[in-house]
């Protein structure tokens, strides 16, 4: 391609890019005041505030209604303890997390190392969803887990 070719078909790309951007005009719209429900899934407590902690912290201070969700309680993977106990101090855990910033934390009692892609766990995941009334929902790549 010629260098003269070549230099007109980078300036239609820059203008056509430039179409696509949206203007000044655009950019200072007010945003919407209507709150949004959002609710994130992580398989484990913590999971959701290592991943979207910030984001759900900062949705939550501008009005929207924010819910975490822990999918497993949480009751494996400590060197020294484990079942009950643990699970009950992550729930703690969880829920004090959540409260600091702001947003609901919910831990469901599926238990952790045991889940499952089965129907039983789709339908308490479809059920919060539609609880929540959820507007944006957030969760782990699918083969995180």
């Amino acid at each position: 391609m010629s260098f003269c070719r070549s230099w007109v078909v980078l300036v239609a790309l820059a203008f056509a890019g430039h179409l696509a951007v949206p203007g000044r005009a655009a950019a200072q719209e007010k945003p919407s005041t209507t709150p949004l429900n959002i609710i994130a899934f992580g398989a484990h407590p913590d999971d959701c505030d290592i991943r979207a902690g910030g984001t759900g912290a900062r949705w939550a201070a501008a009005g929207h209604r924010v819910r975490f969700v822990s999918v497993t309680n949480g009751d494996a993977g400590h060197q020294s303890q484990g079942g009950g106990a643990l699970g009950a101090r992550r729930r703690a855990e969880a829920k004090e997390a959540g409260r600091r910033i702001g947003v609901d934390y919910i831990t469901l009692d599926n238990h952790d190392g045991q889940l499952m892609p089965d129907l039983h766990v789709r339908e308490q995941i479809i059920r919060l969803i539609r609880e929540w009334k959820a507007d944006l929902v957030l969760g782990p790549r699918s083969n995180d887990y």
